[in-house]
């Protein structure tokens, strides 16, 4: 077992009551008024509660960068990183190669080129063998930095592991209380 913390970053709505005694929330496809979910609101990996794994550093960014001007929540709670119900794509190679593997089947019975994430989970999803509740990834950004630490054959250096993103499919997984920890002040908390 490895507990570890994770985190939540929701829209400071000046409704701090009700996150704490509702959360965590759930991210759907879809927005209240049935159009589908586009841009950086999009759930990525699909519907679920979507959290931070271990940097608050993280849940900070994505509150800057979503929710800028409005304000933001930072929650808290925890899980088992060593569950056997994550589909772990960071720490468990066998199941980034399984990911990989299936998506390439996907494009070559189909005839893409690429692929999105969502279409190989759904496809995952319905096959009786995924049990997962949880799938933990690293978005891998383009213009992602190495680390200043070097091999000694210095043309290798060690990967920095950026933001770490869990959705959790159900709340199973999550083991604490959920606990606003942080919050940037919204439009609605500011006089002039």
């Amino acid at each position: 077992m490895l507990t570890t913390v994770i985190y939540q970053t929701l829209e400071n709505r000046g409704n701090e009551e009700e996150v704490v005694n509702h959360g965590p929330y759930f991210c759907s496809e879809f927005n209240p008024d049935n159009t589908l979910k586009k841009g950086v609101k999009e759930p990525w990996l699909g519907e679920g509660y979507y959290f931070w794994d271990s940097r608050i550093e993280d849940a900070e960014w994505w509150g800057e960068t979503v929710y800028k001007g409005a304000g933001y929540y930072i929650c808290r709670t925890t899980y088992d990183q060593h569950s056997h119900l994550l589909f772990d794509l960071v720490g468990i190679t066998l199941h980034f190669d399984e990911f990989v593997k299936c998506a390439e089947l996907i494009k070559e019975k189909r005839g893409l080129r690429t692929i999105k994430f969502p279409v190989v989970l759904s496809y995952l999803k319905k096959l009786k063998s995924f049990t997962y509740k949880a799938i933990r990834v690293m978005p891998y950004p383009k213009f992602n930095r190495d680390s200043d630490i070097v091999f000694p054959k210095e043309t290798i250096g060690l990967g920095r592991l950026e933001k770490i993103q869990v959705c959790f499919f159900d709340k199973e997984l999550l083991s604490a209380p959920y606990e606003l920890v942080a919050k940037s002040p919204s439009v609605n908390d500011q006089t002039i």
